[in-house]
């Protein structure tokens, strides 16, 4: 399973450089083949909701945050996973109690994972700071080691993910 994991993961890593290049293209689906999904990242709904914020609908009545999401028709949550940031937020542990959250409410989860202890885009990856100076072996374990762990955490609380993402140079 763990193998399967790292191979899909891989996979996606690999394909997000793919250009578009020669070759034949495939024909256009047509809207009833293709899923259409509404979503928001809300890595951040802890951390607000500990700094005291409230969420309302338009009726001005305060409501969970996630609860909210779901009656304005979205179904798909994205959440960032750092690896060791500076504060609770954005770990393993986080992710998986928002995750659950989002899941009892029956929406997918996409797991974006920065591989970096804080924000990471195409213009700035910061290598986790316990993984500074690891050969490029130790660290492809490293990597390997850690994606496997945080879905094995994601599992353990049912919460089996939809999707995943990367972010990376």
């Amino acid at each position: 399973m763990r193998r399967e994991i790292f191979v899909l993961v891989a996979l996606t890593l690999a394909l997000s450089q793919c250009k578009k290049g020669g070759g034949t293209t495939p024909p256009p689906k047509t809207t009833a083949d293709t899923p259409i999904y509404k979503g928001a990242d809300v890595s951040w709904v802890t951390q607000m909701e500990d700094s005291g914020y409230k969420f309302y609908n338009s009726a001005g009545t305060a409501m969970d945050c996630f609860q909210l999401m779901q009656g304005l028709d979205l179904d798909v949550i994205r959440l960032r996973v750092w690896v060791n940031p500076a504060t609770r937020y954005n770990g393993t542990a986080d992710v998986v109690a928002k995750a659950v959250r989002a899941k009892n409410l029956g929406m997918r989860v996409l797991i974006d994972f920065h591989y970096s202890d804080t924000w990471a885009d195409p213009g700035h990856q910061a290598t986790p700071a316990a993984w500074a100076g690891y050969d490029f072996a130790t660290l492809t374990n490293t990597v390997y080691s850690y994606t496997v762990s945080v879905l094995d955490s994601l599992q353990r609380s049912e919460e089996h993910t939809s999707e995943l993402q990367s972010h990376h140079d």
